[in-house]
């Protein structure tokens, strides 16, 4: 029994090593099958491009064959011939003068003008040459022409035109000098297109011409003179145009603005065409005038900005205080709200008068405000370290108005003359705090409480000029420095300091921390507020495991306590409330 049972792992091993051999035996079978098929496929794809290829260019052989053929058979024959010619010729001297001549003739008019001969040879050969030079010179002649569309209009030709865009110009024009006409007169602008060779004494209308031409060709009684066209559309006609441009430009030059503008002039544009009217559309040139210089008033609202009152906006819209209080009697106050609604009453020239006036203008850069956390303030003090200051930027802008109303306004130039200042608010995060029961100390807060703790066991002079301030704690209590600054001193000192750091803050002070236990800072070291520097200890002249942390400025020893702050944050409350 036990023989059996260490016998079956065998088995089982065997079974499955079999079991591999076969699948890898027959995946390596397939796999070969796959390949040869793969290759027997491209041999054939191969195999089936060559083989077109080889059929095109036997075509092509075949092609180029019988086109040589095609071209040299008629030299053949021609060679074969001559031949033959040349054999009767010699053949003809043994008969005779006679049958010699006649022979030679033979063979020269066969030469010459046989089926085969050089002048029918040449024939076949030049004629499509000259057939296509005859065409293309016919199309060149054709094309060197100029074509125009005549136009027939009331049952005669009336003018060439250069394409049906002209006409369809033409008439709306016509239609436009119609419609002045108070009788409602119609004329039928039908007209009929052909399409006409020009020669020299033809000359291409256009469309102005036309429609004079189209007046004058229908039954309506017509006059010459100045159209007076506002943005291309048809006003009225005058026998005088001067009158009118002298009367307009006095208007400009009359026209009253406060200040310097530029670009004085009519917001529509003003064209004057000479041509054929009907009599109805032709007015006195005082009332064209009056027409022309007219205006009108019309109501209208305005959404107050802030900082309008009631004198602005009549002074804006060119109101009076009467009209204004009219038209808003529920209204009583001089000063407008931004965004109220208030109803004006506009002044609408027919033919409006538009200014351009510069500004340079002054306008504040919104500052950022960014909060950062410093070890410069205790935990809880929030303050401002660096004071915002909006930046300022100079405008050069453009204000268009229209009849003395500001309608469009566009910056031209900005200079930033002042760049913000960014305000910087820290939020304190200096955590180091004497003993709860030690006495507060309300200095400027400049330097952080440089021990983890302790209390304060002798003052700064007391009864001894005592240089600085001692505060007793345990030994081995961190020590962090004051402020940020390089450590100039670290180590022993034998003048009774101990074991001490001293840190210049690179603007005139200076401070000293000593009878340490351990020092952690090292002679060069740059260290920020906070850092760990050292351990509290009783080496040196000390009567008790205490730092001695003294501040000198520019050499002289201060009351370390001026610095000091531990009332700020000591509460949880909110720094701005």
């Amino acid at each position: 029994m036990d023989h059996e049972d260490q016998d079956c792992p065998d088995n089982i091993f065997k079974r499955v090593s079999e079991h591999t051999v076969n699948y890898f035996a027959r995946f390596g079978l397939y796999a070969v099958k796959i390949l040869a098929v793969a290759a027997l496929g491209t041999v054939k794809g191969l195999k089936l491009v060559f083989s077109e290829l080889l059929g095109f260019l036997s075509f092509v052989f075949k092609g180029i064959r019988w086109f040589w053929h095609g071209m040299t058979e008629s030299i053949r024959l021609r060679t074969k011939r001559n031949k033959e010619l040349y054999n009767n010729v010699r053949k003809s001297k043994k008969r005779g003068k006679a049958a010699h001549a006649g022979a030679v003739t033979r063979f020269a008019g066969s030469f010459l003008f046989g089926e085969d001969g050089i002048l029918y040879t040449v024939f076949n050969y030049t004629m499509p040459i000259i057939s296509v030079a005859f065409f293309v010179g016919i199309i060149r002649y054709g094309s060197s022409l100029e074509y125009g569309i005549a136009v027939d209009f009331n049952g005669k030709e009336i003018g060439i035109i250069n394409a049906e865009a002209d006409f369809e110009k033409a008439e709306r024009e016509v239609q436009q000098r119609i419609a002045y006409n108070e009788n409602d007169k119609t004329i039928d602008l039908s007209a009929n297109f052909s399409l006409k060779i020009i020669s020299d004494n033809d000359k291409l209308m256009s469309s102005d011409q036309l429609a004079n031409k189209m007046l004058e060709a229908s039954d309506e009684k017509l006059t010459e003179a100045w159209g007076i066209y506002i943005d291309g559309k048809f006003i009225a006609a005058v026998e005088d145009k001067d009158q009118i441009q002298k009367a307009l430009s006095d208007r400009l030059l009359n026209y009253h603005v406060d200040g310097e503008v530029r670009d004085l002039s009519y917001k529509n544009k003003i064209e004057y065409t000479q041509g054929i009217y009907l009599q109805d559309s032709v007015m006195e040139e005082k009332p064209a005038i009056e027409m022309l210089t007219s205006s009108t008033e019309k109501k209208g609202v305005y959404i107050a900005q802030t900082g309008d009152t009631t004198v602005s906006v009549c002074q804006k819209y060119n109101m009076s205080l009467d009209d204004f209080k009219k038209l808003n009697p529920y209204n009583s106050d001089m000063t407008l709200k931004g965004g109220q609604v208030i109803n004006i009453l506009e002044t609408e020239s027919y033919l409006p008068i538009q200014y351009v006036k510069e500004f340079e203008t002054l306008s504040f850069l919104d500052y950022e405000t960014v909060e950062y956390e410093t070890s410069s303030l205790n935990v809880g003090v929030k303050t401002i370290l660096v004071k915002g200051m909006p930046g300022e930027k100079v405008s050069n802008t453009e204000i268009t108005y229209v009849d003395g109303i500001e309608r469009s306004r566009k910056t031209v130039k900005s200079v930033v003359t002042k760049e913000p200042v960014i305000e910087q608010i820290g939020i304190g995060t200096y955590s180091a705090r004497p003993d709860p029961n030690c006495r507060p100390v309300t200095g400027s807060g400049e330097m952080g409480w440089p021990i983890d703790g302790g209390w304060i066991s002798d003052t700064f002079i007391s009864d001894r000029n005592h240089k600085g301030l001692d505060i007793a704690a345990n030994e081995g209590t961190d020590i962090y420095a004051a402020a940020d600054g390089v450590v100039i001193s670290a180590g022993w000192n034998s003048g009774g300091y101990g074991y001490m750091v001293q840190i210049d803050h690179l603007n005139g002070y200076q401070t000293i921390y000593g009878h340490m236990s351990a020092v952690f800072a090292t002679e060069n070291q740059t260290v920020t507020r906070g850092q760990l520097i050292g351990a509290v200890g009783n080496t040196g002249n000390s009567n008790g495991a205490h730092c001695h942390f003294e501040v000198r400025y520019m050499g002289v020893c201060y009351d370390p306590e001026l610095f000091l702050n531990t009332v700020d944050g000591t509460n949880e409350e909110d720094p701005d409330g």
